[in-house]
């Protein structure tokens, strides 16, 4: 069998804006850059490291504000839809492929929302990574649970940081263009493809997986 595992905000969960006014909420308690709506594109253009940079976030502070910020997501859930066309998707895959997700949110908010909106059906495993950029050691523990090959598995994000993470575990990846980072931005670090829509995500598996 092989694997598909996907990222949750901005992948499966349209939380792009919901993303946005949680930052805003927060920037002022923990003293870091609001988000200026002005600048959207090109704050898109940036990579995940660029991000940080750019709202003047110290790097010590990523692990105190990783969890506030889930917490905060917690709170909001129940405005959380999933991307269009995501449904579908999932219910196609869970009939060839395993589905797995990995994710920098909790557990417990993707499991409420897989709830909600009738999906947990098809995914047969949820994993959360809590270093932010920690998630190749997760993709490498998933696939020696798993007792698979590399080839065997392929992970879909909207951020730079998945692309890199599939890229330090030897996996092959998609990047998805609605979510967090721009298609500039993600081409920089060569995912096997750059999907438009959840039918492009299709095709790309699909064609990764018959190669």
């Amino acid at each position: 069998m092989n694997y598909v595992y996907f990222d949750f905000d901005g992948t499966i969960a349209d939380s792009f804006k919901l993303g946005i006014e949680i930052v805003n909420y927060l920037a002022p308690k923990y003293n870091f850059k609001t988000v200026d709506m002005s600048k959207i594109e090109y704050y898109k253009s940036l990579s995940s490291q660029e991000m940080i940079k750019e709202f003047k976030v110290p790097l010590i502070k990523i692990p105190i504000l990783a969890p506030i910020f889930k917490i905060e997501m917690n709170k909001r859930i129940e405005q959380l839809q999933p991307v269009g066309g995501a449904p579908e998707m999932l219910k196609e895959f869970s009939d060839t492929y395993y589905i797995g997700i990995l994710t920098s949110n909790t557990t417990e908010n993707v499991e409420h929302f897989l709830l909600k909106h009738n999906l947990k059906q098809y995914i047969s495993d949820v994993r959360s990574e809590f270093q932010v950029f920690g998630k190749h050691i997760s993709l490498k523990k998933i696939i020696k649970s798993h007792k698979i090959k590399n080839h065997q598995i392929i992970y879909v994000g909207d951020e730079t940081r998945d692309i890199e993470a599939s890229n330090k575990a030897k996996i092959k990846s998609v990047a998805v263009t609605w979510g967090f980072n721009s298609e500039k931005a993600l081409k920089k670090f060569n995912p096997y493809g750059i999907a438009n829509s959840t039918q492009e995500i299709v095709d790309f598996v699909n064609g990764y997986f018959k190669e």
